[in-house]
C-alpha cells in the first residue's frame, strides 16, 4: 500500500489523520481565508487543461486553498497533484476526494465524485506556475523578493512584520523558496493586498531568474553571498553571480535593498534601478549605531531612534536594517517600525534558545552552511554562561568539491572563533571537523566524532552540566534537531 503523498520535501508533512480541522497543517499548504476572489472559471482560463464536473459546470465557485498534500486536505480544497521525487500526487486525488476537496488539478485522467470537479492538465508543475502567474498579474501592490546565502527567512519574516502592522499583505510560508514552494507562496496574494514578501532560494546557476521572472519583484534585497550550494555554483563568484540574477530582474522604476558586503558591492552594478544600502558603515543610507546583544535582545539606533527585537545574535542585524529600509520606502516611520519589530517573533530552530535540564540550548538546526555556522559560533563566544560552550554541528550540505576543506576549516573556527571546550561533530565530514579543531589546540579528548545525530546522544546526554551552553547546529538534511529533541528526553546524567 502506498503511503500518502507528501509533496516535494521531507518536511512536506501534517499532523496525524486525527487531528481536528483546525490543527490540520500542510506545510505546503497556502490559505486565501483573507479575501479570495478568485473562481474556477478564473483558474480554467490560467492553466488550460481539461474541465470534468457534472452538468452545469460550477464556473462562478469560489476557491479554496490549494493542498498538495492528501493527508491535509479540508473540505472545500484544491488538491493540486504535484509529481515529486517519491510520490506521484496522481495516486492520491481518490483519497483527496474522500477527504472533501471540492476539486483537483491533475496530469491523468479522473472521474470526479458528484458535486465535485478535476481539471487534467498536460504538465501539473507548469499549471500551478500558471496559476501564480494569474495570481500576480491582478496585484497592483509592492512585491519584495529576498535572496542571500544566509538570512532570508529571517529577514522576509521581519519585513512582514513591520510592514503588517499597518497594511495588509503577505509572505512566503516557511522557507518555501524553490519551483514549488515560490508559486505556492503567490496563490495567497489578493488584489487588495499593499505588499507581498517572497523569498528566494537557488542551488544553481538561472534558478533565482527564473523566480524572479515568475513572481516579477517591484523590490530586490539580498542579504548576503557566502560559501553556499558550491555544489551548484563552483565558487563564491558563482553565488554572487546568480544573486545578480535578481538584481538584473528589476524594473526601473523598482529599488534594491543590499547589505553592506563586499561581494554584494561587486554585483551592485547589475542593478538598474536606485540602491538603498544597510549596515553599520557610515555611508550606509540606513545603519545602526550603539548595536548590542544582550540578553536576547539585540538593541541599536537608527537616527536616534531605538531599537530592540527580540533575537539572539548581532548577525539579525542587517535583517532588521533590511526591514527598517523597506518600511520608509511604504511609508512607515522609525517609531511604528520599532514598535513592530519588538513584537518580532523569531522562526522556529534559527538561534532558538531554550532551557533544558539547567543548561542553555541554541537550537539552529534548520540550516547552515560555513556563514551561517560562524554567526552561530559568534553567538556560543558572546554568551555569558557560567558553565562550557559545547559545540553539536553537523554536516554542511552542497559544498561540493570545497566540502572537505570548508569542514576543516569549521574545526578550526570552533576553536579560534568560539573557544568551545567540548565539539560533538555527527555526519560524513566529522572527521574533517574534528582534524580541524585539533590542529587549532582543541584536546583529542575534548573532540568527538560521529556518524549520525543518534550516535552523538550518549556522549551529549552524559557531558551536559547546568550551566553550559550547547549549540546545535547542521544542514537541513542532517535533521539536527532531532538531538535537540532525544535530548529532552535523556535520562539524567547520575552524580558522582
Amino acid at each position: 500500500m502506498k503511503s500518502p503523498a507528501s509533496g516535494f520535501t521531507k518536511t512536506s508533512r501534517c499532523k496525524s489523520n486525527n487531528a481536528s480541522k483546525t490543527e490540520t497543517q500542510d506545510p505546503n499548504r497556502q490559505s486565501h481565508d483573507l479575501m479570495n476572489t478568485s473562481t474556477l472559471q478564473d483558474l480554467c482560463k490560467a492553466i488550460g487543461g481539461r474541465l470534468k464536473t457534472d452538468a452545469p459546470a460550477p464556473y462562478g465557485q469560489p476557491l479554496g486553498s490549494v493542498a498538495t498534500d492528501s493527508r491535509c486536505v479540508n473540505p472545500g480544497d484544491i488538491f493540486w497533484a504535484l509529481r515529486g521525487l517519491n510520490h506521484d500526487g496522481n495516486d492520491f486525488v481518490v483519497e483527496a476526494f474522500e477527504r472533501g476537496a471540492a476539486g483537483a488539478i491533475t496530469s491523468e485522467p479522473v472521474e470526479p465524485p458528484v458535486g465535485r470537479w478535476a481539471i487534467e492538465a498536460s504538465d501539473t508543475q507548469i499549471a500551478l506556475w500558471n496559476w501564480a502567474r494569474h495570481k500576480r498579474l491582478r496585484f497592483t501592490g509592492t512585491l519584495i523578493a529576498v535572496t542571500g546565502s544566509v538570512g532570508k527567512t529571517t529577514t522576509r519574516q521581519m519585513i512582514h512584520t513591520v510592514l503588517r502592522r499597518r497594511l495588509k499583505g503577505t509572505a512566503s510560508l516557511r522557507n518555501h523558496n524553490n519551483h514549488i514552494g515560490v508559486p505556492l507562496s503567490m496563490l495567497a496574494i489578493e488584489p487588495d493586498h499593499d505588499y507581498a514578501v517572497l523569498e528566494l532560494g537557488a542551488s544553481g546557476p538561472g534558478e533565482i531568474a527564473a523566480l524572479a521572472g515568475l513572481c516579477a519583484p517591484k523590490v530586490g534585497v539580498i542579504t548576503h553571498v557566502g560559501d553556499a550550494h558550491l555544489g551548484g555554483f563552483g565558487s563564491r563568484r558563482g553565488v554572487a553571480e546568480a544573486k545578480a540574477e535578481l538584481l538584473a530582474s528589476l524594473p526601473p522604476d523598482g529599488q534594491a535593498v543590499l547589505v553592506d558586503d563586499p561581494w554584494i558591492r561587486r554585483i551592485a552594478s547589475r542593478c538598474r534601478t536606485p540602491i538603498v544600502w544597510v549596515g553599520r558603515g557610515a555611508d550606509c543610507d540606513v545603519s545602526a549605531e550603539e548595536v548590542a546583544g544582550v540578553g536576547g535582545r539585540l538593541a541599536f539606533r537608527v537616527d536616534g531612534c531605538p531599537f530592540e527585537i527580540p533575537v539572539w545574535g548581532r548577525h539579525h542585524l542587517n535583517g532588521a536594517l533590511s526591514a527598517i529600509a523597506i518600511g520608509r520606502m511604504l511609508g512607515l516611520d522609525l517609531p511604528e517600525m520599532a514598535a513592530s519589530l519588538s513584537e518580532f517573533s523569531p522562526v522556529p530552530m534559527r538561534c532558538e534558545v531554550v532551557q533544558m535540564r539547567g543548561a542553555t540550548v541554541i537550537n539552529d538546526a534548520y540550516n547552515a552552511n560555513p556563514a551561517s555556522m560562524r554567526a552561530a559560533l559568534e553567538l556560543v563566544r558572546d554568551f555569558d554562561a557560567p558553565g562550557r560552550r559545547i559545540v553539536v554541528c553537523g554536516d554542511m550540505a552542497e559544498l561540493g568539491d570545497e566540502s572537505s576543506c570548508c569542514h576543516f576549516r569549521l574545526g578550526g573556527e570552533v576553536v579560534t572563533v568560539c573557544g568551545a571546550d567540548l565539539l560533538i561533530a555527527c555526519g560524513r565530514f566529522a572527521r574533517n571537523v574534528v582534524d580541524g579543531a585539533r590542529s587549532a589546540g582543541m584536546p583529542n579528548t575534548r573532540t568527538i566524532p560521529c556518524n549520525t545525530p543518534e550516535d552523538a546522544l550518549p556522549f551529549l546526554g552524559q557531558a551536559i552540566l547546568p550551566g553550559d551552553v550547547v549549540l546545535v547546529k547542521g544542514s537541513r538534511s542532517m535533521n539536527m534537531e532531532r538531538v535537540v529533541e532525544a535530548f529532552r528526553a535523556y535520562p539524567r546524567r547520575r552524580s558522582a
